[in-house]
């Protein structure tokens, strides 16, 4: 009798606002929403590229605000900005004809391992970084390596955009994301 009350509670609309209360504070709601935002406009816009002389055009900057946000907010938010980035990004994999798999797989576990890879070395600066290169190499190696393994593009293709955009996503997003957590960690405490 509980068990269908509870079950038939989350359901509804009530209850399925005290689950979203339950995973998330109102402040870890709003940072996900605006990390989204940013997300998608990275994505959608020239902003989030860094013109490179190579078959891609441009590094990218769009996985900062999924990593940022699994760091924050933990793995469930960095999974859900993951969701919201490669949603962002389908038109680019459909024009170059890759596999959406290879757009949906890596992005959500960005901002995973990120959090996992911040939280096991120290929850430091030095952590913050680590975590930030994590969740890079994810993002690149992981789009890039089932891209191979679905043959949706070639090694003679991909190995020039690992050599200079994935080293260069690498440098950027550890120089990005700690200010941007020092920054927000800051603001979290004074609020």
């Amino acid at each position: 009798m509980v068990r269908k009350t509870v079950t038939s509670g989350i359901l509804s609309g009530i209850g399925t606002e005290v689950m979203i209360r339950m995973l998330f504070s109102t402040r870890k709601l709003v940072m996900t929403a605006v990390l989204a935002a940013v997300s998608i406009v990275l994505a959608l816009t020239p902003a989030g590229l860094i013109p490179v002389p190579n078959i891609a055009g441009s590094a990218t900057t769009v996985h900062i605000p999924t990593i940022v946000g699994g760091i924050i907010g933990g793995p469930l938010v960095g999974a859900i900005l993951g969701l919201v980035l490669a949603f962002a990004t389908i038109p680019f994999f459909l024009a170059l004809g890759v596999n959406l798999l290879a757009c949906f797989l890596p992005r959500i576990f960005i901002g995973v391992a990120a959090y996992f890879i911040w939280t096991k070395s120290g929850k430091s600066d030095t952590s913050v970084v680590l975590g930030a290169l994590g969740g890079t190499a994810v993002n690149t190696y992981g789009v890039l390596g089932l891209a191979l393994a679905f043959q949706d593009l070639t090694w003679e293709v991909v190995a020039p955009v690992i050599a200079l955009n994935g080293t260069l996503e690498l440098i950027l997003s550890a120089v990005i994301v700690l200010p941007v957590i020092r920054l927000l960690y800051r603001h979290g405490r004074s609020a």
